[in-house]
């Protein structure tokens, strides 16, 4: 059995022993199977000891489940220059929230010898600064490239595939078929008045590109009008996109218009 005191400065020893609950010392136990250096960057991560005990136990949770999502056979030790960081930002998620998720995601690639070279520094920073509308968004642009989106400017027909549909029939444009397989459908977002500030901010960011090329948008189909433009992850943003947001449930937390009073 691994003892829980391993390497922690011998003036808090003794007060270790009755920080860490119960469930802090069985998942340091656990995640000591994968290596020494793993569960002593848990321990790092915890060391503080004016952590509540529920504070502490959702961290070892969150440090055990991203060590789970890789294979055993490329299971290898993270980091702690990679990993403390996004335990540190752990401690201020709630449990269930997707930018938790997302936080784990992360961390988990850091156990992933197959996934470990995904795992750019410059992420941790961006998770941060994103809302959940914009991981989907992200997410949807990765299902294809490139994809169309209505409305550069905010208009309260473009908040809603009914809406352009419509707007696109008052426009003698109704003979125009659209492919939402590769358009951006506004009835996925839960604020979608917001998408032209999502599309500028993941620009921003560095995760999203324009593409001008014509062969790629509907904009030679809408004439002078010049409604509908194509956009597609960069490089930078399929790496994103690649360790942090693949494989999550994102349908899971869609959020109804009844939740958002």
């Amino acid at each position: 059995m691994l003892d829980v005191n391993l390497e922690l400065p011998v003036e808090v020893g003794e007060l270790a022993k009755e920080a860490y609950s119960d469930s802090v010392k069985e998942t340091i136990q656990e995640v000591s199977k994968i290596g020494v250096d793993v569960a002593k960057t848990l321990r790092l991560a915890l060391a503080p000891l004016q952590y509540s005990a529920m504070l502490q136990d959702r961290l070892a949770l969150y440090f055990k489940r991203a060590a789970l999502k890789a294979l055993p056979a490329d299971r290898v030790r993270p980091v702690p220059s990679f990993a403390l960081p996004i335990l540190e930002k752990l401690r201020y998620q709630d449990d269930g929230d997707l930018l938790t998720e997302i936080y784990i995601e992360l961390l988990s690639a850091g156990f992933d010898k197959s996934r470990v070279g995904d795992a750019h520094p410059a992420f941790l920073t961006i998770i941060s600064q994103l809302s959940p509308d914009e991981i989907r968004l992200i997410d949807t642009l990765a299902e294809s490239y490139p994809k169309n989106y209505f409305g550069r400017k905010m208009s309260e027909w473009s908040q809603s595939s009914e809406g352009i549909i419509e707007h696109l029939r008052r426009e003698g444009l109704d003979s125009l078929e659209i492919d939402w397989n590769l358009t951006v459908n506004p009835d996925k977002f839960l604020w979608p008045m917001h998408l032209q500030v999502y599309v500028g901010h993941l620009h921003s960011l560095g995760i999203l590109e324009y593409v001008n090329d014509a062969e790629y948008t509907l904009a030679r189909g809408l004439g002078h009008h010049n409604q509908c433009w194509a956009i597609a992850l960069t490089e930078f943003g399929s790496l994103f996109h690649r360790a942090c947001v693949k494989g999550l449930p994102l349908e899971r937390f869609v959020v109804t218009p009844r939740d958002r009073i």
